[in-house]
């Protein structure tokens, strides 16, 4: 009994290991990418960076993208120019939100600032176009300010 209760669950993971593999399951890292067929829409989010001060921040990173996928798929990054203004841009599966990753990576160059993540959320009216009922859902932008706090000097 003992023995044909071991063969029973050895067979059992066995076949569950191999419809695992057969599903792809095995080699799924949780990236979601846009290929032919899915659905997707454009998103684009500009804005001013600015200090507490409301003075312009030159040459900070903006990156475009959701959650940790930021740091395994290809998103649009930019820095901000002289006037602290970026615009970037993604396309990706419909969503309600993306993630606004601010970093200043160029040291004390333009002051020492503290990196910055915000959601920005799209809602229906951000939507400047709008798909034919196929797989492109349409284009939505936003317009989004960051006030960067200063790092606090040890």
């Amino acid at each position: 009994m003992k023995k044909l209760n071991r063969k029973l669950i050895r067979g059992t993971n066995w076949a569950l290991a191999g419809l695992l593999s057969l599903l792809g399951f095995s080699g799924c890292n949780g990236i979601i990418r846009v290929e032919y067929g899915s659905p997707n829409a454009d998103y684009k989010v500009s804005g001013q960076v600015t200090d507490e001060q409301g003075t312009p921040v030159p040459n900070v990173k903006v990156q475009l993208g959701k959650g940790e996928q930021l740091h395994y798929a290809s998103f649009d990054s930019t820095r901000t120019g002289q006037d602290g203004r970026y615009s970037v841009s993604a396309n990706y599966l419909p969503l309600d939100a993306l993630d606004l990753v601010i970093s200043d990576t160029d040291g004390e160059a333009n002051g020492s600032f503290e990196n910055d993540t915000i959601r920005v959320t799209f809602e229906s009216k951000d939507y400047y176009k709008r798909g034919k009922g196929a797989w492109y859902e349409g284009a939505a932008k936003k317009e989004v300010n960051v006030k960067l706090k200063a790092k606090k000097k040890s």
